[in-house]
């Protein structure tokens, strides 16, 4: 059984997705023979690097989008998402038509669209695997053989006949409550004060960084600190934080491995967004028995369970209240349960089976070569009609 695992932004970002697929290769390049697709970085075994345009190439700094001015510039942003996955999906067409891959997982919705228009090209055409990372519905959904979804909350409005629930998972030996902090000192926190944790996008469209740091304005005993990549607003957030906060916020931005240092100088985490179809900080946060703030959504409550405490996140004094009223010692009793919880529920090392068995039940499907069917019939009908109505209306440059 061969599978290609493929991620466009693995090598470009670092968010949950591309977290995801280097946690599988981790978990199973032991297991089944398995090659990571991915869209920078270095070649290596096991692993390719698919040419692309990525979505910070300069070439795509001036994206002109046919919108409404209002959301131009979120149409933007999605316009260079397409064109990265899309150009990362025709370029993997030759190495996955030379593999003879089983199985091709797809992190990205455009590169499953793109595999499964063009797979008419393979001699054995491969099984798809989309990973549904956007809690897509069903009617959105790309063209595929089967739907991965995070959470049975997800799962509800996915393609039910090829949904399969397999949560992400947490690596317990690295997420653990003993891990070192890094020196306070050096994180910027001034003696004294409480601090908590915030790791995502810096941004106010999803994670709502500008929402936590306005409730912190309001806790002046506590040092927000906040973990994440970069964004078009990150200079404006951080600037946010500097007129709100003052010394009392610091950015950062760290390597995966190196999370946990910065999770142990927390006695809390925060997180904004109204929504996430998963959200594996809220998994890291709890392995290292931290109490997670986190919004209300059904999603969030069947994930993070006895380790979080809800809050209405479209309110920030409701955020300002939740921390007021928990004590440390409260706090620390919320985390030992969301430890608990990630032990029971989501430690890595025991998802490895289901994802074994799921390539295993799709590589023995038999491959679904595109047939020609009765609606295929007729489409071709309607459109050589259209063509010859257009002939007669207008001519040709080949008749006389």
């Amino acid at each position: 059984m061969k599978v290609a695992l493929l991620c466009s932004g693995l090598g470009h970002v670092l968010r949950g997705h591309e977290t995801f697929a280097r946690q599988l290769v981790q978990m199973l390049a032991d297991r089944i023979d398995l090659t990571l697709f991915k869209g920078g970085g270095e070649s290596s075994p096991g692993e390719l690097v698919i040419p692309n345009i990525p979505r910070d190439s300069p070439l795509l700094a001036r994206v002109h989008p046919k919108a409404n001015p209002k959301w131009a510039a979120s149409v933007a942003d999605q316009e260079r998402h397409r064109i990265e996955s899309e150009t990362f999906a025709y370029a993997a067409l030759a190495p996955l038509m030379a593999g003879g891959y089983d199985v091709v997982h797809c992190l990205e919705r455009e590169v499953c669209t793109v595999l499964h228009r063009e797979r008419h090209l393979f001699a054995r055409p491969p099984r798809l695997l989309f990973s549904n990372g956007g809690a897509i519905p069903d009617h959105e959904l790309p063209p595929c053989d089967a739907v991965q979804e995070h959470t049975p909350y997800n799962a509800r409005f996915s393609a039910r006949n090829k949904a399969v629930v397999i949560p992400h998972g947490v690596d317990l030996t690295l997420f653990r409550p003993d891990a070192a902090p890094l020196p306070r000192e050096r994180l910027g926190i001034a003696p004294g004060r409480r601090v908590a944790i915030s790791v995502g996008t810096i941004c106010r469209h999803h994670k709502r960084m500008d929402h936590v740091i306005e409730a912190f304005a309001a806790l002046p005993e506590w040092h927000l600190m906040i973990v994440g990549q970069e964004s078009p607003e990150a200079d404006e957030i951080r600037a946010l934080g500097r007129a709100r906060l003052g010394d009392r916020v610091s950015f950062h931005r760290a390597l995966h491995p190196d999370l946990p240092q910065y999770y142990a100088a927390a006695e809390a985490f925060v997180l904004g967004s109204m929504f996430e179809t998963f959200g594996i900080v809220y998994l890291e946060a709890m392995a290292m028995a931290l109490p997670v703030f986190c919004t209300t959504h059904p999603n969030q409550r069947s994930i993070v369970a006895d380790g979080g405490i809800y809050v209405d996140m479209r309110v920030p004094a409701a955020l300002v209240a939740a921390i007021r009223q928990h004590s440390p010692e409260s706090l620390a009793a919320t985390g030992r349960r969301g430890r608990q919880v990630v032990e029971r529920g989501f430690d890595q090392s025991t998802l490895y089976e289901r994802y074994v068995e799921l390539y295993s039940r799709l590589a023995h499907m038999p491959p679904q070569v595109p047939q020609w069917t009765a609606s295929d019939q007729w489409r071709a009908r309607l459109r050589n009609l259209k063509r010859r109505l257009n002939d007669r209306v207008r001519g040709r440059a080949e008749s006389n």
